[in-house]
């Protein structure tokens, strides 16, 4: 595991927000760093080029002037959301603060909670009962979705499908533990 009182994010690789397309395609955490070098979010992916074609703090840093979206390359993937849990507790940047965040959320409530959206709202959307929502969450049930469902879901929860799919992966691998 990394320690974060180790890790510098103005000493790694970094693009202005304008060139985000030029961002790895490998698993990373990244910085998202304010002209006064405030870390402003940080967040995790498999695919940091795809995610930031739609992320969903990019108007917010938009907002702010000289934001650079720094990078570290994490080689196993099944350590990203731990490593990144441990860099926001560490940096405890402004805009990874979500009203009603559950600090124990992990994959789809996780993503869930980070769009502001309650289960019953993500129910209502996609015509389910809260019930199953929280039993995806929980990983009772994997759910079954269709590619317009799937889409919605992306929509709702302002990820990529990249993120989607680690998110399920981490609600498995939560309950099997």
């Amino acid at each position: 595991m990394i320690d974060p009182a180790t890790i510098n994010p103005f000493a790694l690789p970094s693009v202005p927000l304008e060139q985000r397309s030029q961002l790895p395609i490998t698993p990373c955490i990244y910085f998202a760093i304010d002209s006064e070098g405030v870390v402003q979010y940080i967040g995790r992916s498999v695919n940091p080029a795809q995610r930031w074609t739609l992320h969903h703090k990019y108007s917010e840093l938009n907002e702010m002037s000289g934001v650079r979206i720094s990078y570290l390359h994490i080689n196993d993937q099944s350590l990203l959301a731990q490593i990144e849990s441990a860099l926001i507790a560490w940096f405890k940047p402004l805009l990874n603060r979500t009203k009603n965040l559950d600090p124990f959320a992990s994959g789809l409530m996780r993503l869930r909670l980070q769009a502001g959206l309650t289960a019953e709202r993500v129910a209502v959307e996609l015509d389910k009962s809260v019930s199953t929502i929280r039993f995806w969450e929980a990983g009772t049930y994997v759910p079954s979705l269709n590619p317009s469902e799937t889409l919605q879901l992306i929509r709702l929860y302002k990820c990529s499908i990249e993120e989607l799919s680690e998110a399920f992966e981490e609600t498995q691998q939560k309950k099997t533990k």
